[in-house]
């Protein structure tokens, strides 16, 4: 009797097992393509993912340089990002670096209709690599504030407005119908933010883009005067935490400036 005890007991034993090893097979099965055999394939999909074949060949129809030798990682995936979703024609964009990248434009407006397309670290010729994805969209509006990265790598002026009309002239040219409006560089606190950018170039660049208004027939919307002490040229304590972004603040005397223009 003990040895057939055991024998029962044995023989239930490899049919769960069996059992086990049938529903194991099965799940590996239904999870396969979320999995990975190694950690580094796994990290490998995750760092590709953004740079897809299928992301690179829009951007080479597009005339987008997504070169790593030049770009930073979050400018590619913003990009790519950007290029794989369609929102529509006739959108109002806000674009930009990191001033605009930060801000919540469609909830600040109470509009469901504005698009962010700003991104960190971002320069004019960054923006000039990615405008076809802008005109693409062939938007009613269009908001523009840069350069103050460009100061910072060391650009003049010149160069600045250089690419600002290259962007004016693709904007005309790919999508006639929409209403450009070019914002003025923010001014600076450099009590909080210690550069080697000073306000007289940030003022010297803002003269200029009010110029290249003139001569592109564009609005201009002096933000730069809401934004300084009197006579100080310097980013009021209160819209800033670092000198350099705003904070809530600022973006609601931001928004107020630029909410008659978006209806």
């Amino acid at each position: 009797m003990k040895i057939k005890k055991i024998s029962t007991l044995t023989i239930f034993t490899l049919i769960l097992l069996i059992i086990l090893l049938n529903c194991k097979e099965h799940i590996d099965k239904i999870y396969t393509p979320f999995s990975s055999t190694s950690s580094n394939s796994n990290s490998s999909y995750l760092n590709n993912a953004a740079t897809s074949s299928n992301s690179k060949d829009m951007a080479q129809m597009a005339n987008i340089n997504l070169s790593t030798d030049i770009y930073q990682q979050y400018y590619i995936n913003r990009v790519t990002t950007f290029m794989n979703t369609y929102s529509g024609h006739g959108k109002i964009i806000f674009l930009g670096d990191s001033l605009t990248d930060i801000a919540e434009w469609n909830e600040l407006l109470n509009n469901s209709n504005v698009l962010n397309r700003g991104i960190s670290y971002d320069t004019t010729s960054g923006a000039l690599n990615r405008i076809s994805e802008i005109t693409r969209l062939k938007p009613s509006k269009i908001f523009i504030m840069l350069g103050i990265n460009d100061i910072g790598k060391g650009l003049t002026s010149r160069n600045i407005i250089n690419n600002y009309s290259k962007i004016l002239e693709s904007i005309k040219e790919n999508s006639p119908d929409t209403t450009i409006y070019i914002q003025s560089v923010l001014p600076i606190n450099k009590d909080l933010f210690k550069t080697t950018t000073n306000s007289r170039e940030i003022i010297e660049l803002n003269n200029s883009l009010k110029e290249l208004c003139k001569n592109f027939d564009i609005k201009y919307i002096d933000l730069y005067s809401l934004f300084t002490l009197p006579n100080e040229n310097k980013l009021y304590k209160e819209y800033t935490v670092d000198g350099l972004h705003i904070n809530g603040k600022g973006y609601i005397v931001w928004r107020d400036a630029v909410k008659d223009y978006c209806k």
